[in-house]
């Protein structure tokens, strides 16, 4: 009985030094509500804006209890206003942002900002998938250029408001 008693602890002592550690589980928590006013010069009038974020991050960790991964899930609201005329469109997203930490790579994907002006439809659209290297060169990018901000600069916001 000793020896079967031995042999059992051996095995389980044997197991358990080839069973790997297991990565900590991962955190999850709320990010503070951000509002994050500005200009953006139009040349015949500004674009007055304030963005507004509001979200989530969890990260993920490996066996050493490093951070490995980063997923923000955001919600973005924009109120942009023509200094002049005082035209105002409305911006509004859900997206996920996920920190590759050992890749090293950014990849949003979703509706990043969308608006419509009534008579026009469409004036501002980031949705789709964008991988980025943490040097931010584009790595990738699935989805419509037309309105992007991504693509088109300010300028886009600026034909928006004109």
């Amino acid at each position: 009985m000793r020896l079967l008693v031995t042999v059992a602890l051996a095995a389980l002592l044997l197991l358990g030094a080839s069973v790997p550690a297991v990565a900590a589980p991962p955190t999850h928590e709320a990010l503070p509500p951000e509002a994050d006013p500005g200009t953006i010069d139009c040349a015949t009038f500004e674009d007055s804006f304030v963005d507004f974020f509001d979200g989530t991050v969890t990260t993920y960790f490996n066996r050493n209890g490093d951070p490995v991964r980063l997923v923000f899930h955001v919600e973005h609201h924009s109120n942009d206003t023509n200094s002049v005329t005082g035209l105002t469109i409305h911006e509004h997203g859900h997206f996920t942002v996920t920190v590759d930490l050992v890749n090293e790579t950014v990849t949003m994907t979703g509706s990043q900002e969308v608006a419509n002006r009534p008579g026009f439809g469409v004036v501002v659209q980031d949705v789709g998938r964008v991988v980025f290297d943490f040097e931010d060169n584009l790595l990738f990018f699935a989805g419509g250029t037309k309105h992007s901000e991504l693509f088109g600069g300010d300028q886009v916001l600026c034909d928006a408001l004109a």
